[in-house]
């Protein structure tokens, strides 16, 4: 059967309309879920503004939430939700212009810091019912976020190995849901671990004092200081170990019997020992696995024919195999970084100050979660696993218009939306939440 295709011409003709407009009305849904868990309240402690005029500190800080989770990535993309008049009637407010958003940022000391992630833990402790945590795996990591400017031209910007100029913030994901637990910004010449060990301190703080606590994270948190704070907090740890000389030589003494397979692919072998280092005072637990060099592959200057990788531990309950496979799916925490860096505009930091990009490095910390508990609590199961910008896609940047009806707003989205099911049962699931006994 042949289907004509008509050709429509190019010469279409634009014109304004007085009807209440927005593309983006699935940001309901994320008002919705702020309502729900009482942000604007939480946000409303920090006392970074000395009046009551104008924006409150909550307005401001989900001003740049919600223009981050529409897609903007800077403060001069507020003005174009700031030009949503439909959004404002649904919101019940305007949004600040984008230099009264950075003057506020700017005002942000260290005490103004603590104040938010003091609201932040509250936010959590409100999310932990609703998410039911029992076990809770920290994926630390700490990420270069770029300036593409010259050394010092904003606070905390340093020259690094690669070249780059650039923030090292740490960043600690929950491994089961994939939320952005807690976020400290560095400067560029920061060591992967410095400051690790309040920083787990502080992430523990968002946590059910009741919860079983895992820790994944790489070599650059490897340390015998690290590792004793980690079980004195209790955590079941496994943290990537360098190659250095002494390492190697241990591994070196391995007998050929205590190889096993491995199930990352043919010809890969693991293998568990326990090692004391010299300058530790006890024995902990190594697992190591080596991989063949394949056909043609470079070998090591030593001529060796495997490639290793090891992980220092304190679980002596599970295998081999399965410790280093656990930790192997530390990986997708790269992914995580990834989407705040292009999903949510943290691939630069827009101020001078060190303090205002520390402000803006958490609410976009904030804006991530909203996005995360979107899908854990409302959304459907299968679009646990989506990225911010496919929900943006499917779910934010939806097309309606506002009106009233019986002294009530009405927002209406196409008949022919495809998931208009899907988008009621999410904001019909919020409000049942809201009204369920705690």
């Amino acid at each position: 059967m042949k289907v004509k295709v008509t050709e429509r011409s190019a010469l279409v003709r634009v014109a304004a309309s007085s009807q209440q407009l927005t593309a983006h009305a699935g940001l309901v849904l994320v008002r919705e879920l702020v309502a729900l868990l009482g942000v604007a309240e939480l946000l409303d402690c920090v006392t970074v503004k000395k009046r009551k005029r104008g924006y409150s500190p909550a307005q401001a800080m989900l001003a740049l939430c919600e223009t981050l989770i529409a897609g903007g990535e800077c403060l001069d993309d507020v003005a174009v939700l700031r030009a949503d008049s439909a959004q404002e009637l649904l919101r019940g407010h305007g949004l600040p212009e984008p230099t009264t958003l950075g003057r506020f940022l700017r005002r942000f000391t260290l005490g103004h810091l603590s104040q938010l992630n003091r609201a932040l833990d509250a936010l959590f402790g409100r999310v932990d019912p609703l998410v039911g945590r029992r076990t809770v795996t920290l994926d630390l990591d700490a990420s270069y976020v770029e300036h593409h400017g010259p050394v010092g031209s904003r606070q905390g910007t340093r020259g690094t190995y690669t070249g780059k100029v650039a923030w090292h913030p740490l960043l600690c994901f929950v491994g089961e849901t994939g939320e952005w637990l807690h976020a400290k910004l560095r400067n560029g010449h920061a060591a992967a671990s410095t400051g690790a060990t309040r920083f787990l301190s502080e992430c523990l703080r968002r946590l059910p004092e009741d919860a079983r606590l895992f820790l994944r994270a790489d070599e650059g948190f490897w340390g015998k200081d690290f590792f004793a704070d980690c079980e004195r907090k209790r955590i079941t740890y496994a943290v990537g170990a360098p190659l250095i000389a002494s390492v190697r030589g241990r591994i070196a003494e391995v007998a050929d019997g205590d190889w096993q397979p491995s199930s990352y692919r043919d010809g890969s072998q693991v293998a568990s020992l326990h090692w004391r280092p010299k300058t530790w005072e006890c024995e902990r637990r190594f697992i190591v696995r080596r991989d063949p060099a394949e056909a043609g592959e470079q070998l090591s200057l030593e001529g060796r024919e495997w490639h290793y990788w090891v992980i220092v531990t304190n679980d002596h309950e599970r295998s081999a195999d399965e410790l280093e496979s656990w930790h192997r799916a530390k990986a997708n925490l790269e992914n995580r970084i990834k989407e705040a860096k292009l999903g949510l505009g943290l691939d630069n930091l827009p101020c001078q100050s060190f303090h205002a990009n520390w402000t803006y490095l958490l609410i976009t910390l904030l804006a991530y979660n909203l996005l995360s508990w979107l899908k854990l609590l409302a959304l459907p199961e299968h679009e646990r696993t989506s990225y911010a910008k496919r929900l943006r896609f499917r779910f934010i940047a939806v097309a309606g218009t506002v009106g009233r009806s019986g002294r009530r707003l009405v927002l209406r989205l196409s008949a022919s939306y495809p998931l208009l099911a899907d988008f009621t049962r999410a904001l019909v699931r919020i409000r049942a939440l809201a009204h369920a006994p705690s």
